[in-house]
């Protein structure tokens, strides 16, 4: 076969070329410049294909992972995510799964997915090891952080994001990244939001500050419109309203189609300070625009923010003695309010409606709507109780599942360590060897090389995957296959037949199953079923089962002596040190399974069923069928 010409040579380079620099600009334009980075995305996801260089794939699904997260496309990100962390999984880059794990957790967090999240950042860190950079343990400390933030735990998310900024203290400019000074913002602005509730308010102002000089010198385009938000809030309560309204003019700029919440707070502002400076015209101007960036309203917040509107319009009106007015906004706004989630602010729409009365005259209607006031500010203390109680009681849920899947991670290690140990039968490392001794001695150097190198590949794997607690199921079957044809050549000197058969329409690097899970049942149908014969057939198939996506199906089956012969054989065997380590092997998998399908919450332990071919063919074939239901670990 001839190799390509020196055309195809230079149109592969020129494609090659083409790549790197779309991936190169896609990392940088997805902290620097949305619409470039989506058109990079576009153009990278139709021109990459599973043959371009691992090292633009995985840059490539990193930066779609960021930016589908920022455009709140959460389900991609996350997929997206998942192919990374698959790539890096074939690489053992413990530190990019630590990176990418913290992703996923910001993602998770945008979902509001705190079991999810929760796991993500356990991962990461697993994967951080003693070593890690401070830059890389900031990162994760800060989604740590915003995760306790999230779920009303301040202090704790204090100290995550002290933490993190005090790692950030060691980062080398010049070799920090554009998604470092990202992080580091981040950081920022999450000590703002925390100094606020706190009220330390002079902290929370020189945070939300400190933001901006960042922004502005790397161009950090992720979460601008709501940095200049923060930074005019900061301005404002230091009463520099000329500064302050240099930010939410800013804001108008830079909002995008996900910054809409930003940008209508932002025209809110202006509309107040337009209001205390006595320019009612282009008060009503930014309310007017506000309240059409709500129409129609579609979540409770909306409705809230668009009732803060109108009665600030209804306030306007009030200072301008336009009390008819004033009245039918304050009447909207506590129309539209009702449908938001916040009974404080119906608590004040009431009180402004009770003062307008009161200095009409109408007495009567002042006493309803204060009546109004005390039984919403009841209810909303009352609220914030039972809500208070329900962040506790999700804090304590999910520090008791922390706890649990720690102790059943603990126990899933030790089983792998038990089973390395008892899997890989000594017998067939002694006859491997000494069938590769065989081929030396009798002149067939070449052939003794090559599956020395097999047998070295295959041990060096069963060490590192010892290691991990799942892999792809593309590694799997790589790992099944050289055991298979080490079998084949060393032990049955050719009469071995075996096929492995993939699961349909499935990409085989995004499934992932318990490390070395189906090798003792494929050991076992070898020594039981076919060794005794020294010859044979064995079929391994793969099939995601339909009613249960998180279930592949793994059929082994022979055409050895059978099932029911094989028991009869083990019985008499039963004090041989072989049959110890075979039981003891299964016995462990068995465990293993069982563990891994509680962790998916699935009831049972029929994970494994054993046939005699006999049995179901009426005596027309001899061999044993095995089907085990393996868990499939994506998302555990």
């Amino acid at each position: 076969m001839q190799g390509p010409s020196n055309k195809s040579k230079s149109t592969l380079a020129d494609d090659g070329t083409l790549l790197r620099r779309l991936s190169n600009n896609l990392s940088r334009w997805a902290f620097t410049d949305f619409e470039q980075a989506n058109f990079a995305l576009t153009e990278l996801g139709r021109l990459i294909n599973p043959r371009s260089p691992f090292d633009i794939r995985l840059s490539y699904h990193r930066s779609a992972a960021f930016l589908e997260n920022q455009w709140f496309r959460h389900e991609q990100a996350l997929m997206h995510a998942r192919l990374a962390v698959s790539i890096l999984e074939s690489l053992a880059d413990g530190w990019g799964l630590a990176e990418t794990w913290a992703d996923i957790a910001a993602t998770n967090l945008n979902q509001r997915d705190w079991t999810a999240a929760e796991d993500a950042l356990q991962r990461a860190k697993r994967h951080l090891g003693d070593h890690a950079p401070p830059r890389l343990r900031a990162h994760i400390t800060c989604r740590e952080g915003f995760f306790y933030l999230l779920l009303g735990n301040p202090r704790k998310a204090l100290d995550c994001l002290l933490e993190a900024e005090k790692d950030f203290l060691q980062l080398e400019k010049e070799t920090a990244t554009l998604k470092d000074w990202y992080i580091k913002t981040l950081i920022l602005s999450g000590l703002g939001q925390l100094y606020e509730y706190l009220g330390e308010e002079d902290k929370s102002q020189e945070a939300y500050r400190s933001v901006l000089p960042i922004v502005e010198k790397y161009q950090l385009r992720p979460r601008l419109a709501w940095h200049y938000l923060n930074a005019g809030r900061a301005q404002l309560a230091l009463n520099n309203t000329e500064v302050a309204q240099g930010h939410f003019e800013k804001v108008l700029i830079v909002a995008g189609a996900g910054d809409s919440e930003a940008k209508t707070l932002a025209l809110s502002n202006l509309g107040i300070m337009a209001t205390l400076a006595g320019n009612a015209p282009k008060a009503f101007n930014m309310f007017g625009q506000a309240a059409a960036d709500y129409n129609p309203p579609a979540k409770p917040s909306d409705f809230t923010n668009l009732s803060k509107i109108e009665s600030w319009s209804a306030a306007l009106y009030l200072k301008l003695e336009n009390i008819e007015e004033a009245e039918q906004h304050y009447l909207l706004a506590w129309k539209i309010g009702q449908q938001g989630n916040d009974l404080y602010h119906l608590a004040q729409v009431s009180q402004g409606l009770s003062s307008l009365y009161e200095s009409t005259g109408n007495y009567e209607h002042a006493f309803e709507w204060q009546r109004q006031v005390t039984e919403l500010n009841q209810t909303h203390f009352s609220k914030l109780r039972d809500n208070e109680r329900q962040e506790i009681e999700i804090r304590h849920q999910l520090e008791r599942n922390k706890q649990e899947a720690q102790m059943a991670r603990l126990r899933i290690a030790g089983l792998q360590l038990r089973a390395l140990r008892a899997q890989m039968n000594p017998h067939f490392m002694f006859n491997s060897m000494n069938a590769i001794q065989g081929l030396v001695t009798s002149g067939r150097n070449t052939e003794a090389e090559s599956y020395l190198a097999k047998f070295a590949k295959m041990m060096r794997h069963t060490l590192e995957y010892s290691e991990l607690e799942e892999v792809s199921l593309e590694q799997e079957i790589e790992f099944l296959d050289r055991y298979l044809d080490i079998n084949k050549k060393l032990r049955f000197r050719d009469r071995l037949d075996f096929q492995i058969i993939l699961p349909k329409n499935e990409e085989l690097d995004e499934l992932f199953v318990p490390t070395m899970i189906v090798q003792p049942f494929v050991e076992n149908a070898i020594e039981h079923g076919l060794r005794p014969r020294q010859e044979g057939r064995l079929t391994i198939r793969f099939e995601v089962m339909p009613e249960d996506d998180l279930l592949l199906k793994c059929t082994i089956e022979d055409d050895g002596v059978g099932y029911n012969k094989g028991q009869e054989k083990a019985a008499a065997q039963a004090g041989a040190g072989f049959q110890k380590h075979r039981s003891r092997g299964m016995e462990i998998t068995h465990e293993r399974l069982l563990l891994l399908h509680q962790i998916q919450k699935r009831p049972g332990d029929k994970f494994i069923q054993i046939q005699d071919l006999a049995d179901i063919t009426n005596g027309q074939r001899s061999g044993t069928r095995v089907e085990v239901l393996l868990p499939i670990m994506n998302g555990i």
